[in-house]
Protein backbone atom coordinates (compact mmCIF):
# COMPACT_ATOMS: atom_id res chain seq x y z
CA UNK A 1 0.00 0.00 0.00
CA UNK A 2 1.42 3.33 -0.94
CA UNK A 3 0.85 6.08 1.72
CA UNK A 4 1.12 9.43 1.35
CA UNK A 5 3.75 11.21 3.66
CA UNK A 6 3.00 13.13 6.48
CA UNK A 7 0.86 16.32 5.58
CA UNK A 8 2.64 18.65 8.02
CA UNK A 9 5.98 17.95 6.64
CA UNK A 10 4.26 18.57 3.10
CA UNK A 11 3.19 21.69 3.74
CA UNK A 12 5.91 23.01 5.37
CA UNK A 13 7.88 22.14 2.14
CA UNK A 14 5.33 23.87 -0.26
CA UNK A 15 5.71 26.73 1.96
CA UNK A 16 9.49 26.69 1.73
CA UNK A 17 9.32 26.57 -1.94
CA UNK A 18 6.63 29.06 -2.72
CA UNK A 19 9.03 31.28 -0.32
CA UNK A 20 12.36 30.87 -2.50
CA UNK A 21 10.09 31.02 -5.48
CA UNK A 22 8.81 34.78 -4.53
CA UNK A 23 12.08 35.62 -3.07
CA UNK A 24 13.78 34.70 -6.49
CA UNK A 25 10.86 36.73 -8.59
CA UNK A 26 11.00 39.52 -6.79
CA UNK A 27 14.41 40.38 -7.67
CA UNK A 28 12.44 41.24 -11.07
CA UNK A 29 9.40 43.66 -9.89
CA UNK A 30 10.00 47.75 -9.64
CA UNK A 31 10.32 49.27 -6.04
CA UNK A 32 8.63 52.51 -5.38
CA UNK A 33 11.14 54.49 -7.33
CA UNK A 34 10.13 52.81 -10.47
CA UNK A 35 13.41 50.86 -10.19
CA UNK A 36 13.87 47.30 -10.71
CA UNK A 37 15.39 45.32 -7.35
CA UNK A 38 18.04 43.36 -9.06
CA UNK A 39 19.33 45.26 -12.33
CA UNK A 40 22.09 42.31 -12.91
CA UNK A 41 19.08 39.70 -12.73
CA UNK A 42 17.42 41.67 -15.13
CA UNK A 43 20.14 42.45 -17.39
CA UNK A 44 22.01 39.19 -17.73
CA UNK A 45 18.76 37.54 -18.37
CA UNK A 46 17.92 40.05 -21.56
CA UNK A 47 21.67 39.58 -22.54
CA UNK A 48 21.31 36.08 -22.58
CA UNK A 49 18.81 36.09 -25.14
CA UNK A 50 21.00 38.20 -26.88
CA UNK A 51 23.62 35.43 -26.85
CA UNK A 52 21.39 33.20 -28.15
CA UNK A 53 21.12 35.02 -31.20
CA UNK A 54 24.63 35.51 -31.42
CA UNK A 55 25.30 31.57 -30.96
CA UNK A 56 22.14 30.58 -32.91
CA UNK A 57 23.56 32.83 -36.20
CA UNK A 58 26.91 32.15 -36.14
CA UNK A 59 25.85 28.06 -36.47
CA UNK A 60 23.56 29.42 -39.24
CA UNK A 61 26.13 31.60 -40.92
CA UNK A 62 28.99 29.03 -40.57
CA UNK A 63 26.89 25.66 -40.64
CA UNK A 64 27.12 25.53 -44.85
CA UNK A 65 30.54 26.57 -45.42
CA UNK A 66 32.00 24.58 -43.11
CA UNK A 67 30.42 21.91 -44.17
CA UNK A 68 31.54 22.11 -48.16
CA UNK A 69 35.15 23.18 -46.83
CA UNK A 70 35.21 19.76 -44.89
CA UNK A 71 33.74 17.66 -47.81
CA UNK A 72 35.86 14.15 -47.86
CA UNK A 73 37.25 14.68 -44.42
CA UNK A 74 36.40 12.23 -42.14
CA UNK A 75 32.97 12.29 -40.26
CA UNK A 76 34.27 12.92 -36.80
CA UNK A 77 36.45 15.92 -38.00
CA UNK A 78 33.78 17.39 -39.43
CA UNK A 79 31.62 17.15 -36.40
CA UNK A 80 34.38 18.37 -34.60
CA UNK A 81 35.05 21.41 -36.96
CA UNK A 82 31.55 22.16 -37.52
CA UNK A 83 30.88 22.34 -33.50
CA UNK A 84 33.70 24.49 -32.28
CA UNK A 85 34.16 27.34 -35.17
CA UNK A 86 30.61 28.48 -34.64
CA UNK A 87 30.99 28.08 -30.80
CA UNK A 88 34.33 29.66 -30.84
CA UNK A 89 33.00 32.42 -33.02
CA UNK A 90 29.97 33.10 -31.21
CA UNK A 91 31.77 33.41 -27.87
CA UNK A 92 34.27 35.82 -28.96
CA UNK A 93 31.43 37.96 -30.18
CA UNK A 94 29.29 37.53 -26.63
CA UNK A 95 32.97 37.83 -24.64
CA UNK A 96 32.92 41.74 -26.42
CA UNK A 97 30.29 41.97 -23.92
CA UNK A 98 33.00 42.16 -21.24
CA UNK A 99 34.64 45.02 -22.28
CA UNK A 100 31.71 47.04 -21.76
CA UNK A 101 31.91 49.60 -18.02
CA UNK A 102 29.73 48.61 -16.21
CA UNK A 103 29.04 45.60 -13.21
CA UNK A 104 31.34 42.60 -14.52
CA UNK A 105 29.48 39.74 -13.21
CA UNK A 106 26.89 40.66 -16.14
CA UNK A 107 29.08 38.52 -17.96
CA UNK A 108 29.13 35.36 -16.38
CA UNK A 109 25.41 35.36 -15.06
CA UNK A 110 23.93 35.75 -18.92
CA UNK A 111 26.05 32.50 -19.40
CA UNK A 112 24.34 31.00 -16.20
CA UNK A 113 21.02 32.04 -17.31
CA UNK A 114 21.45 30.80 -21.24
CA UNK A 115 22.42 27.50 -19.48
CA UNK A 116 19.38 27.37 -17.33
CA UNK A 117 17.52 28.05 -20.50
CA UNK A 118 19.11 25.19 -22.63
CA UNK A 119 18.76 22.58 -20.15
CA UNK A 120 14.91 23.48 -19.59
CA UNK A 121 14.63 23.16 -23.74
CA UNK A 122 16.29 19.96 -23.40
CA UNK A 123 14.45 18.46 -20.75
CA UNK A 124 10.88 19.73 -22.57
CA UNK A 125 12.34 18.47 -26.05
CA UNK A 126 13.21 14.50 -24.14
CA UNK A 127 9.66 14.60 -22.77
CA UNK A 128 8.21 15.47 -26.12
CA UNK A 129 10.04 12.94 -27.60
CA UNK A 130 9.25 10.27 -25.23
CA UNK A 131 9.46 7.02 -26.72
CA UNK A 132 11.18 7.71 -29.72
CA UNK A 133 14.38 6.26 -29.08
CA UNK A 134 15.93 7.44 -32.50
CA UNK A 135 14.90 11.16 -32.24
CA UNK A 136 16.14 11.34 -28.46
CA UNK A 137 19.59 10.37 -29.78
CA UNK A 138 20.04 12.62 -32.58
CA UNK A 139 18.29 15.30 -30.03
CA UNK A 140 20.92 15.10 -27.76
CA UNK A 141 23.93 14.65 -30.94
CA UNK A 142 22.51 18.20 -32.01
CA UNK A 143 22.37 19.52 -28.52
CA UNK A 144 25.84 18.02 -27.78
CA UNK A 145 27.30 19.98 -30.64
CA UNK A 146 25.24 23.08 -31.15
CA UNK A 147 24.38 23.54 -27.46
CA UNK A 148 26.76 21.89 -25.18
CA UNK A 149 30.03 23.29 -26.78
CA UNK A 150 29.26 27.04 -27.04
CA UNK A 151 27.93 26.90 -23.48
CA UNK A 152 30.83 25.03 -22.13
CA UNK A 153 33.07 27.42 -24.30
CA UNK A 154 30.96 30.69 -22.65
CA UNK A 155 30.92 29.42 -19.22
CA UNK A 156 34.15 28.40 -19.01
CA UNK A 157 35.69 32.11 -20.80
CA UNK A 158 33.60 33.87 -18.66
CA UNK A 159 34.35 32.10 -15.44
CA UNK A 160 37.75 32.85 -16.04
CA UNK A 161 37.46 36.59 -17.41
CA UNK A 162 35.90 37.58 -13.86
CA UNK A 163 37.51 34.86 -11.26
CA UNK A 164 40.67 36.98 -12.94
CA UNK A 165 38.88 40.25 -12.59
CA UNK A 166 37.96 39.29 -9.28
CA UNK A 167 40.95 38.28 -8.03
CA UNK A 168 42.99 41.64 -8.94
CA UNK A 169 40.05 43.93 -7.90
CA UNK A 170 41.62 46.53 -5.10
CA UNK A 171 39.95 45.93 -1.59
CA UNK A 172 36.38 47.55 -0.81
CA UNK A 173 37.32 50.21 2.15
CA UNK A 174 33.63 50.86 3.50
CA UNK A 175 30.34 50.10 3.28
CA UNK A 176 29.44 53.17 1.14
CA UNK A 177 31.60 51.92 -1.61
CA UNK A 178 30.37 48.29 -1.68
CA UNK A 179 26.77 49.70 -2.17
CA UNK A 180 28.45 51.17 -5.06
CA UNK A 181 29.06 48.44 -6.67
CA UNK A 182 32.18 47.77 -9.06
Amino acid sequence: MLGRGNPIQESQIDEKIGRAADSFWSAFQMMENGRVKSTLMLYSFCLCWVFAAVHGAAIALLIGPLHTLMAGAPVFLENLVTALVPAVLGTAVCSLTWRLPGDKRKLPAAYLWLTLLMLACLIALLVLLNGERGAQILALQFFGMFVLVPLVLGDGLSILLFYRYWKHKPPVKDMAELRKGP
